[in-house]
């Protein structure tokens, strides 16, 4: 045979296999095609492990129902793990209620099982893993015998029942509901017609209660939750809870009650048609909300700081949003050097995310805050004496720049903070041990021997104990004027003892030359004398004095470095303390 006549032959064979019809079947043998004769139900992924949507079960016309048999369902099921099956009494069944709960595909697709409680006490578990699929759907067949015997079949996989429980108190079943587990999303097929199960549950149809229609009309007046037109400010107040200030890193962590509310008139309503309803609150409640973003944030801080709150609406379309733990945490420096009497300045920027300057933030002047210091808690070692809020004037319309970083524009605000170091801590901890060894310095003049070396040295531990715990406390960024007073202290510490060494050589080891001539002059010079509180030299102790030079030396010394040591003393607590 000629190779055109192969090609040919070849394309009309696969002419005819696309002509004919091909039905694709699943490991189950379970097509597509048979399904779209079924009734279905979408889980999504954010309903979670929870039963919302029940089905009656119709107990006197089920179909295939066979003579000892007191329930016989079967429907099929898309999903990739954990496709539960509640089967109850009532359609509101409780976490302690006895029911029969269905998992196949458990534990990631591994286990299947049966429990008589939502979630516990399991009584029938089976190995077998991978029987569910999110491509090919899995068949399940679920019957109860009038003796109260309860089986699972998985049909196509293995004709012994998958679960099998006997229940000596057989519940009678009325209600069914699909569920899944965490975000896995599921879909369940049901009333096939073409397995011959047609009219085996029907959807529960509840009455809606004059909430749900109040929350129907508002989604539907919200219009997809589109921005309320001439909406051009949302009012706001705030009440203090508390506030902490950590230095080391520049941030201000602050913890408040935060109010919004604005009108938007397609949310209203006459109390009289919703019985008297006045306000509204509803989790499932979807209408604008402004995106609140703090412009100076810090850490996880960026984007809407509004993430716990809670959103009335009010029957003449005002709206209330109240964040009642709103936490933040904003950059603030501290440019005071002086430390512990720090007084400093810290901001909250707050704003509207895209809205272009049209929506400004206007502070209720009606709810002011709480005064300061009163019932606040301030767990860190800062306070703060003022609070004010001010209005961002700023011609630019544009959130960002054109480097792309965030900026402010015309419509927000800055809640300010003027805050302050608790100093009195601080001061009793490490000015009362400076004061301490300033006396002590002064009374080792009046010491002599190694009673006067014992107290400078105790001056000297003190000092290098309080350097030690101020560099735990004190700013690292520069040299606050207390740890340049026990620098100070240290050093004249250390001078004493040096002195207190020299004149124990003067006084007990004194040199066998002669002092010179100036230093003789200097000895009996009677207003250096009178000035240093010693006796002149023309007294009953003259020869004394011309004898013993280096004696006299050293109480010169002595008392001129009390006198120049004191008055260092008074400075330095004058300028530093």
């Amino acid at each position: 045979m000629t190779t055109p006549t192969k090609w040919l032959i070849s394309s009309l064979l696969c002419l005819a296999l696309t002509q004919r019809p091909v039905a694709a079947k699943s490991r189950y043998n379970i097509s597509f095609a048979q399904l779209d004769t079924c009734d279905s139900i979408d889980i999504d992924t954010s309903s979670g492990y929870a039963y919302k949507d029940f089905f009656m079960v119709h107990t006197l016309d089920n179909n295939n129902i066979k003579a000892n048999e007191r329930l016989h369902l079967k429907f099929y099921v898309l999903t990739s793990m954990d496709a539960h099956i509640l089967l109850s009494v009532t359609s509101h069944p409780r976490h302690e209620d006895r029911v029969y709960e269905i998992v196949i595909g458990a534990g990631g697709n591994t286990f299947s099982a049966i429990r008589t409680s939502m979630g516990l006490r399991r009584v029938s578990t089976n190995q077998d893993s991978q029987l569910l699929s999110i491509y090919e759907p899995t068949p399940i067949e679920v019957v109860q015998t009038k003796d109260g015997d309860l089986s699972v079949y998985i049909p196509g996989f293995k004709t012994e029942p998958l679960l099998h429980f006997l229940d000596a108190a057989a519940l009678k079943i009325n209600y069914i509901s699909f569920s899944t587990f965490g975000t896995n999303s599921a879909r369940w097929f049901y009333d096939c017609a073409f397995d011959g199960y047609t009219n085996e549950m029907e959807q529960e149809q509840r009455k809606q209660s004059v909430a749900d229609e109040l929350l129907s009309m508002l989604i539907f007046q919200a219009q997809n939750s589109s921005l309320p037109t001439n909406l051009t400010e949302i009012k706001f107040n705030f009440q203090m809870r508390s506030l902490a200030y950590d230095q080391s890193s520049a941030l201000l962590h602050t913890r408040m009650q935060l109010v919004l509310h604005w009108s938007d008139p397609r949310l209203s309503w006459m109390p009289e048609s919703y019985g008297k309803m006045k306000s509204f609150v509803h989790p499932r409640l979807q209408i604008w909300l402004p995106q609140i973003i703090a412009l100076n944030a810090a850490l996880d801080g960026f984007g809407d700081v509004l993430r716990n709150f809670e959103v009335r609406v009010f029957s003449n379309g005002n709206i209330t949003v109240m964040a009642s733990n709103l936490e933040l945490s904003t950059w603030c420096v501290d440019t005071a050097r002086n430390w512990p009497n720090e007084r400093i300045n810290c901001d909250i920027e707050l704003g509207i995310e895209e809205n272009g300057g049209r929506i400004a933030l206007t502070y209720d002047q009606e709810q002011r805050p709480l005064p300061p210091n009163e019932h606040v808690n301030t767990p860190s070692g800062w306070t703060f004496v003022e609070i004010d809020v001010a209005h961002v004037d700023n011609s630019t319309a544009m959130r960002y720049t054109s480097e792309g970083s965030i900026q402010t524009i015309s419509g927000d605000v800055t809640i300010g903070f003027t805050i302050q170091r608790n100093s009195v801590f601080y001061k009793h901890v490490f000015v009362m041990p400076l004061i301490a060894c300033q006396i002590f310095v002064v009374l080792s003049f009046l010491l002599r021997g190694y009673r006067r070396g014992a107290l400078i040295l105790i001056v000297l531990l003190l000092t290098a104990w309080g350097l030690m715990y101020l560099t735990r406390h004190a700013s690292p960024n520069y040299v606050p004027p207390l740890m340049s007073a026990y620098q100070h202290i240290m050093c004249i510490s250390v001078y004493c003892y040096l002195l207190h060494i020299a004149i124990m050589w003067l006084e007990r080891y004194p040199p066998r030359d002669k002092p010179a001539n100036c230093i003789v002059a200097m000895i009996n010079w009677t207003p250096l004398r009178f000035l240093l509180g010693l006796r002149f030299s023309d007294a009953t102790e003259y020869c004394d004095i011309q004898e013993q030079p280096w004696r006299q030396l050293s109480k010169i010394l002595n008392n001129a470095s009390f006198i120049v040591i004191n008055i260092c003393f008074i400075v330095l607590d004058a300028v530093q303390l």
